[in-house]
């Protein structure tokens, strides 16, 4: 391997500046050793930090690097002359008589050309119908993938690289760290633009290429979060493996025509002379819309599958938990921490509807508007009850009940006992009355459903209420002329005006 002396200075001595681990000191040497000389040594300040070890780290390993440099030419140029002295000369045959001037040479009679012949790119049906699927890419075509896909895998390694390298600074103390933030002022002016956060989001300083992933040299604030950085690095990783495999398998087209996430799709629509420019848009816009939501639907389902991931976790996990745990216990547990959580949001849980209070006047005993007058004087009496309870109790809680002190004699000492005095005699009295009336009226209502039962349907005195029908003969009937002739109303309305009468009527 190439620049092996400067590579084994460079791993042994890096340690030695930054906390790093051997194997993490070979990437990054592997990877400054890709670089082109101009930005090696601003790559390793950067890294490294303006000290005294690291200027001297610096000049010794550009050193290496340029013998190693000045020793390949150099191997390279004998090499080169070697095969130039020792490339053989044209021969000159034997007899002598070769390309001799005054000698011409003799026509080689050609073969008949057909119709395909000449065409280079004519196949015949035969053929065609003999041509299998190739999975093989040819030479030229896998050099150029593998050089492409060597060219995109060290880009790829160089973003890992910086996304990695300012995550280890922001793990140290910049006070007491010998690092050195790039700080430019340029707004993208001399330097292009960086394009993975062109500004930052705090104090909306443009961000140029020079300053790059840091922390914002005027804020000091994080251009990307944490969980941004670890996305990007997830899907830089996962498109290293893809470039990996490709330069791996340079030769084989499934492999090669695997898409990458990093590029993006386009859709392409065109259009014959005379055609419909605008059907062909339509098209076009109908395609993006059936990727979209296949992109959509594909995304749903993913997270449908990570939900149900954590769910089954989560319940292996309680299963785990609870499987020594006792059953109650448990359930109290659960009951408890949803009562906290209602406590905590306050949310409306539930919502009453009460259709008959809306009706009810103010005054009037609350509950249904179907009791009788008993039930309601009864509800009555229990309320007045109740609130002379709450009254007694806040009494009680306030001191103003009545009290009795209870003096105690015993072995030489007297005691002052206070006690309360609870006087039951008007409560008794009332809950006997309550109870009164309440067998009261459990006894109306037990003979009321008894009445009730015994009312069945008697079909002999219901036969008593009715008389039979007789049938009356026709004969019966008077039907003489001595009957009166009732009036017959008259259908149609007659004039009862004579026409010379009529005649007056209109010349009067």
């Amino acid at each position: 391997m190439a620049y092996d002396k400067a590579r084994a200075y460079a791993i042994s001595h890096v340690g030695q500046i930054i906390p790093l681990d051997k194997e993490t000191c070979e990437e990054l040497v592997n990877y400054t050793l890709t670089l082109p000389d101009h930005e090696i040594e601003s790559h390793l300040l950067d890294l490294l930090g303006p000290s005294d070890d690291s200027f001297s780290l610096i000049s010794k390993f550009m050193d290496l690097k340029r013998t190693e440099d000045d020793l390949k030419k150099f191997q390279q140029e004998k090499q080169k002359s070697k095969m130039a002295t020792q490339a053989p000369s044209n021969p000159i045959p034997q007899n002598g008589t070769a390309r001799v001037w005054g000698q011409s040479e003799k026509p080689v009679a050609k073969a008949p050309k057909t119709r395909l012949s000449g065409n280079k790119g004519s196949t015949t049906t035969s053929q065609l119908a003999d041509i299998k699927p190739s999975n093989k890419i040819s030479s030229n075509q896998a050099k150029k993938n593998k050089k492409k896909n060597l060219d995109s895998l060290a880009d790829i390694e160089a973003a890992i690289n910086d996304l990695e390298v300012e995550n280890a600074r922001n793990s140290v103390n910049l006070e007491t760290s010998s690092t050195v933030r790039r700080v430019c002022n340029c707004m993208a002016t001399r330097h292009p633009l960086f394009e993975v956060a062109p500004n930052c989001l705090n104090c909306g300083k443009i961000i140029c290429s020079k300053e790059g992933l840091q922390p914002c040299s005027s804020c000091g604030n994080e251009l990307l979060s944490e969980a941004e950085k670890r996305d990007i690095i997830k899907i830089l990783q996962s498109e290293r493996d893809l470039m990996e495999s490709k330069s791996a398998n340079p030769s084989n087209k499934s492999v090669q025509s695997q898409p990458s996430k990093l590029t993006t799709k386009k859709i392409k629509y065109g259009t014959t002379p005379g055609g419909n420019l605008w059907k062909a848009q339509d098209e076009a816009l109908k395609q993006l819309e059936e990727n979209a939501k296949r992109q959509r639907e594909l995304a749903a389902e993913e997270e449908k599958k990570i939900k149900e991931r954590e769910e089954q976790e989560k319940e292996l996990e309680h299963y785990r938990k609870s499987k020594d745990v006792n059953s109650d216990l448990l359930k109290a547990q659960e009951r408890l921490e949803t009562l906290l959580h209602f406590q905590e949001t306050g949310a409306e849980r539930s919502k009453i509807i009460d259709n008959a209070s809306d009706f009810e006047m103010p005054g009037v005993s609350s509950g249904s508007m179907w009791l009788s007058p008993v039930e309601r004087a009864l509800q009555l009496k229990k309320q007045q009850k109740q609130l002379r309870k709450i009254q007694s109790s806040e009494k009680a809680r306030s001191g103003r009940t009545k009290k009795v002190v209870e003096m105690v004699i015993r072995d030489g000492k007297v005691k002052m006992v206070e006690k309360q005095v609870i006087d039951d005699s008007a409560h008794v009295a009332e809950e006997d009355e309550m109870e009164d009336l309440e067998q009261s009226l459990l006894s109306d209502k037990l003979n009321h459903e008894a009445a009730l039962a015994k009312n069945t349907w008697d079909f002999k005195k219901d036969q008593d209420k009715w008389e039979k029908p007789v049938y009356i003969p026709q004969k019966a009937f008077d039907t003489s002329d001595s009957a009166v002739a009732l009036p017959a109303r008259e259908r149609v309305q007659q004039n009862k005006l004579d026409n010379a009468e009529l005649v007056a009527a209109m010349y009067s």
